[in-house]
């Protein structure tokens, strides 16, 4: 008897090989070699960050081949879209990172704008380039095929921190070459990139359970890296940053069961 390929396996295997490859002989050859301007740079950062989904597409019968591209893009965007959740979605996310900046500068004696830079790049692009990354690039990947595949398996919680882990440790070799963190920072730095991670997977899946539309996870994973790519703190921020999402998170998982509790109870 033939035994059934694990797809979820396969897909996580070849994410990674892809990253490493793209990192190492992609970027690794424009910066080092060809000394890519920075624009350039961060254009070659978003097609890493798009892997996940061009994996994903390109590969296609590799991964599910019991069914279509069309027909599993459209369930993952099937979901009504309504206007408080979706500012929502951004807004928690993109507010948390606020108030992690808000309490640093209290703790660190200066005013919050002193910890933001723009930088060369025009503003528009900036925002133009952060938002077709991550938030545009990796949620088919890791919310869609990633998440249901994990969820066929695991219960919410466990399937939650199981695509966190995996999400996170893709960014592995990232935070090797494109940290400022090369000392001892780089222990609390990796410890709050996994705890945030993590938390913040939690977040677009309690999201996505309700309205079952990638746009909610796009908003939030956006309103996360925004501030990032103008952002010059100290790594006390991410201590900060990880100790507000150890007390958020929680609570938001907290609410979901009990809403889900209710909502059984009046069935």
């Amino acid at each position: 008897m033939n035994k059934k390929p694990n797809y979820l396996k396969r897909y996580i295997i070849s994410s990674y090989a892809l990253i490493w490859f793209l990192i190492i002989f992609v970027a690794g050859t424009a910066s080092m070699v060809f000394h890519a301007p920075p624009v350039v740079m961060w254009i070659i950062r978003n097609l890493l960050a798009w892997s996940p989904t061009l994996l994903l597409l390109l590969g296609w019968n590799f991964f599910r081949p019991n069914e279509s591209r069309i027909v599993f893009i459209k369930r993952y965007f099937s979901g009504e879209i309504k206007i408080f959740p979706l500012l929502l979605s951004f807004f928690l996310t993109f507010g948390i990172s606020i108030l992690s900046l808000l309490i640093f500068s209290i703790f660190d004696g200066k005013p919050m704008m002193s910890y933001i830079n723009f930088g060369t790049t025009a503003l528009p692009l900036s925002i133009f380039l952060s938002f077709t990354s991550g938030p545009t690039g990796e949620e088919l990947g890791w919310r869609g095929f990633m998440r249901e595949e994990f969820n066929s398996r695991y219960s919410f919680v466990k399937s939650s921190i199981c695509q966190g882990l995996v999400w996170c440790f893709w960014h592995t070799l990232l935070w090797i070459v494109d940290s400022e963190f090369t000392d001892l920072r780089a222990i609390p730095y990796i410890i709050s990139n996994i705890v945030v991670i993590i938390s913040i997977t939690v977040l677009m899946n309690i999201f996505l359970e309700r309205h079952n539309n990638l746009i909610y996870s796009v908003l939030l994973h956006f309103g996360f890296n925004i501030i990032y790519v103008f952002l010059d703190a100290d790594i006390m921020f991410f201590v900060i940053l990880t100790i507000l999402y150890l007390i958020i998170t929680p609570l938001a998982v907290l609410f979901r069961n009990k809403t889900q509790n209710a909502t059984k109870a009046n069935i």
